[in-house]
């Protein structure tokens, strides 16, 4: 049993926080940079209880919302502050970080801007203007930008590492490499000093080199999912049947700000292919009852769907992405699970399972083929897309490759889904999108359930 000093002690960890001005300010900044978030906001909100209009309560309660993920919530207070704080450079630049979250780049350039304008030597707000040009893909402005960062803090990891990337999209191999180098020599303790670099060793084939590069990081963060699964996609050692959902959790959720530009700027092809081949086989026939969107990250495939759905709806294993898909406004549910798991509840059966380059974080398909069709009704559709692998290079029906998904050949696909109850399936040869100037080659899948599958 607890002494009474204990409980005492329990008492008073869970009684409320009050403090006020400045004496509260300065608790709610320590509580935040000690990482409590939620017991900083508190605080936050206390002192603008008794003062609407403090200024930086306001505005670090924007960053503390946008932290805890509420970020509308966030740039409502953040909006609030500047009307307070006018010409405070670090305001107009965390209004630039949510935006660029949300993906209001137009938005977020525009604060950046103001930012930089209000403070012209702002490394940070430089930075991060730099890489919404990036992102915009104007290359050449956006390494101009990180060079002035350098020259102005020639110690600033991150432009560093938004140097190479730049760099290395415009395929300045060496440069970028010896822009990672340094990102990684300033900041030696950094996951991504060291997922940039071995990601930039693999696009030039240096694939030894990738892998020592993801062991030192392994070595540093030995937890650390993206480590350990591309280690084994670079040295074909101790593969999973499939990316585990740690690993595809940490890498979307990093992703999913810039997702959808990224992708763009790759000329991602997917979803307009899953899209004209429904059109294809579906007409001008009334829309399903039901529809899901498997694996529907920022929910790029939702706008194509929703005309063939009376009810939409959407999982992810993302967090981050399914609140980017719920900004647009077209499903009408979204849930955030694993997708084999959320097939085999088997609460909701469907007209048609749609899934766009989600399937390449599964190398065996068995499992997840047979809860598909479980999940469709008799006649129901699936259609999926893939990467493409050749019999000789994947003599097992799938191989991973160093950038960490895998591909499959057609026989394989063919096979697993008849095992699965499907038929009539079809593999199409597709380009998907680009990858370091080359087009990756994938198959577009479509299959129906034959017949009703049984449980077993």
């Amino acid at each position: 049993m607890s002494s009474k000093r204990d409980h005492h002690k329990k008492k008073q960890a869970n009684r409320p926080i009050l403090a006020t001005g400045s004496e509260g300010i300065a608790l709610a900044i320590r509580r935040h940079q000690e990482g409590q978030v939620q017991e900083a906001a508190k605080v936050y909100r206390q002192v603008l209880a008794q003062k609407p209009d403090h200024g930086d309560a306001l505005h670090f309660l924007g960053v503390a919302e946008h932290q805890l993920g509420r970020s509308e919530s966030a740039l409502r207070y953040i909006d609030r502050a500047i009307e307070v704080l006018p010409e405070h450079p670090d305001v107009h630049n965390n209004r630039g970080n949510i935006l660029k979250q949300l993906g209001r780049i137009d938005e977020a350039e525009a604060a950046y801007r103001r930012a930089v304008d209000l403070r012209p030597d702002d490394v940070n707000a430089l930075c991060n203007l730099g890489t919404v040009r990036r992102e915009r893909g104007e290359l050449e402005a956006a390494i101009a930008t990180f060079r002035e960062v350098i020259s102005l803090e020639p110690g600033h990891a991150p432009a560093w590492q938004n140097l190479g990337n730049a760099l290395g999209a415009l395929n300045q191999f060496e440069d970028a490499l010896a822009a990672h180098r340094e990102a990684m020599r300033l900041s030696p303790k950094s996951a991504d000093s060291y997922r940039h670099l071995g990601a930039m060793y693999y696009a030039i084939g240096r694939i030894d080199d990738a892998s020592e590069i993801y062991r030192q990081w392994f070595a540093l963060f030995p937890s650390d999912p993206q480590a350990r699964h591309l280690i084994a996609a670079c040295t074909g050692q101790q593969v999973p049947e499939r990316a585990s959902d740690a690993y595809v959790r940490e890498a979307f959720n990093q992703f999913a700000a810039s997702f959808d530009s990224s992708l763009a700027r790759l000329q991602y092809r997917a979803p307009s292919l899953i899209a004209d081949a429904l059109s294809e086989i579906l007409g001008d026939s009334d829309a399903m009852p039901a529809v899901l969107d498997a694996g529907c990250g920022t929910g790029l495939c939702g706008p194509l769907l929703r005309p063939h759905a009376r009810h939409l709806a959407g999982v992810d294993l993302s967090e981050k992405m399914v609140e980017r898909a719920r900004e647009r406004s077209v499903y009408d549910r979204l849930e955030v699970a694993e997708l084999t798991e959320f097939l085999g509840r088997k609460s909701e059966r469907y007209q048609l399972i749609v899934s766009a380059d989600t399937l390449v974080y599964f190398g065996a398909l068995a499992e997840i083929s047979k809860r598909a069709a479980q999940a469709l009704q008799p006649e129901g559709f699936l259609m999926f897309t893939v990467e493409r692998s050749s019999e000789i290079d994947a003599p097992e029906g799938y191989r991973i490759h160093p950038h960490g998904r895998y591909s499959h050949t057609r026989g394989y696909l063919l096979d697993v889904l008849c095992r699965a109850g499907f038929s009539g399936t079809s593999a199409r040869e597709v380009t998907l999108r680009k990858e370091a100037g080359k087009w990756v080659d994938g198959w577009l899948v479509t299959a129906r359930v034959a017949r009703v599958p049984s449980s077993q």
